[in-house]
């Protein structure tokens, strides 16, 4: 069976993130999974070592311009991957993200790339790179959840946008998307969605999953009105929404200022009149002998 297989069947199983779904999310300029992050690249590198640790990942390996990490196979991927890349005398498979990082004018650009390997009985290793839509949108995921933003110029024509806020709760057959919040003058909006409703379909389709409510955004694009089924305090709603697009994402991330900016203090000059007046009142309350004044004043006109 060919990489290209392996890649298809394991992409709904490829990380633990809520956005995949079979069509191209955020299309970025290069074609790439890729964002932009503030700052330094190792402070760009260190948020990615720090997120892969978040998801239980193992980082391999940590630079200012690359990371390394693993992420683990459950025992059925596990399987899978070694009767689809390897043979019963292979090593088990292991899974791999890298994560490039490049910084220009205080921003820094990092870019994914991601494969499964096997080790067979002679040494040679077998490697299958990840692609396709599952893999781009999840990490894109992964990117924004550790404080990257998308890349000036990324489009996003694959999806209608609701203008909504809020989560898939699996339940029954099917799952429902709780609104939290909806945002003014969206589509959601001006269809008459409200924040507390929840969604049962899209476009006349169900979901279970998040990446099935991602297909079901897809579907949506088809045509310029689209239905939506919505449950309100127990009551059934059929809303009809105007297809609306994301608009294309302008550079979002705030280029970082520069902190190691040295002061240099600067001394303040003494008034030698001064001094000589502290002085003078000194003598004038005793406190300085004539020789002494003399002496003192001899040093400031001196200096």
């Amino acid at each position: 069976m060919s990489a290209r297989t392996l890649i298809f069947l394991f992409g709904f199983m490829l990380l633990p993130f809520s956005v995949a779904g079979s069509q191209l999310f955020a299309v970025t300029p290069s074609g790439t999974p890729e964002a932009v992050f503030s700052g330094k690249a190792s402070a760009a590198a260190s948020r990615l070592s720090s997120k892969c640790m978040d998801v239980q990942w193992t980082v391999v390996s940590s630079s200012d311009t690359e990371v390394v990490c693993e992420s683990p196979l459950s025992a059925g991927q596990s399987i899978m991957g070694q009767m689809l890349l390897g043979n019963s005398y292979s090593t088990p498979p292991r899974r791999f993200f890298r994560f490039n990082v490049s910084e220009l004018s205080g921003l820094s650009r990092v870019q994914v790339s991601g494969w499964m390997e096997t080790q067979m009985a002679f040494g040679q290793m077998q490697r299958a790179p990840f692609s396709g839509a599952d893999f781009h949108n999840s990490i894109m995921s992964f990117l924004i959840s550790a404080g990257g933003s998308f890349p000036a110029g990324t489009t996003f024509p694959n999806h209608a946008v609701l203008g909504v806020l809020g989560r898939v709760v699996p339940g029954g057959r099917n799952a429902i998307y709780e609104v939290a919040e909806v945002t003014p003058g969206a589509a959601a909006d001006r269809a008459g969605l409200k924040a507390g409703d929840t969604i049962t379909s899209v476009a006349g389709k169900k979901f279970k999953t998040d990446s099935d409510f991602l297909d079901c955004l897809a579907k949506a694009t088809k045509a310029p009105t689209y239905p939506l089924d919505v449950t309100r305090n127990g009551s059934a709603l059929a809303l009809t929404v105007e297809r609306d697009y994301r608009p294309a994402a302008t550079q979002v991330a705030s280029v970082a200022e520069d902190s190691t900016t040295v002061t240099t203090p600067v001394a303040q000059a003494v008034s030698v009149a001064d001094e000589l007046t502290k002085l003078l009142k000194l003598k004038e309350q005793g406190i300085l002998k004539q020789t002494e004044f003399d002496s003192q004043k001899s040093k400031l006109l001196n200096q």
